[in-house]
């Protein structure tokens, strides 16, 4: 449904944190299917050395679970749920289970839904499986939207403060 070139013109992040590929489904206004190819050129691998076993290559948690947080932004933004100009961060996590680990080969599948949304708060749900192999659930993620300028730094107080 959306290419490496729509995914990307929807988010903030670029790489090396831009982590999600395509999006395959989209259903207005609960859910939404979208993957991560994980390869051996990502920089958390760059230092492993030689000869490191499979289990040396695990897909970071906190990656999956950002590329995870990512889908939901997608579909935070396809679905039109917050005002423009806003941009939706997660704000919080309930019932995380990672069940198996990701390796460089394998194709992230993230399966949000949405659970409920009011105003600038948003609460989703899902998983990410590996060839239908579950490797992430998630009960809750909290996402709050916030005005862009608000998060960019203040010239006036880096001034003020030297920096």
């Amino acid at each position: 449904m959306l290419d490496h070139s729509q995914v990307r013109a929807l988010l903030r992040q670029r790489p090396p944190m831009l982590l999600l590929d395509t999006v395959r489904e989209f259903s207005p206004p609960a859910t939404l299917v979208a993957t991560k190819a994980v390869t051996a050129a990502e920089d958390c691998y760059r230092d492993l050395e030689d000869g490191s076993g499979i289990e040396d290559f695990a897909y970071p948690p906190a990656l999956l679970l950002e590329s995870f947080g990512q889908a939901a932004g997608v579909l935070w933004s396809l679905a039109g749920l917050g005002p423009a100009g806003e941009v939706p961060l997660m704000a919080g996590l309930r019932d995380l289970v990672l069940a198996a680990p990701a390796v460089p080969g394998d194709v992230l599948e993230h399966q949000v839904r949405l659970q409920h949304h009011s105003g600038t708060v948003g609460e989703f749900t899902g998983r990410t499986q590996v060839a239908g192999r579950t490797v992430l659930t998630v009960g809750s993620l909290l996402v709050v939207a916030r005005s862009a300028t608000s998060l960019l730094p203040n010239p006036a107080s880096s001034t003020a403060t030297g920096g």
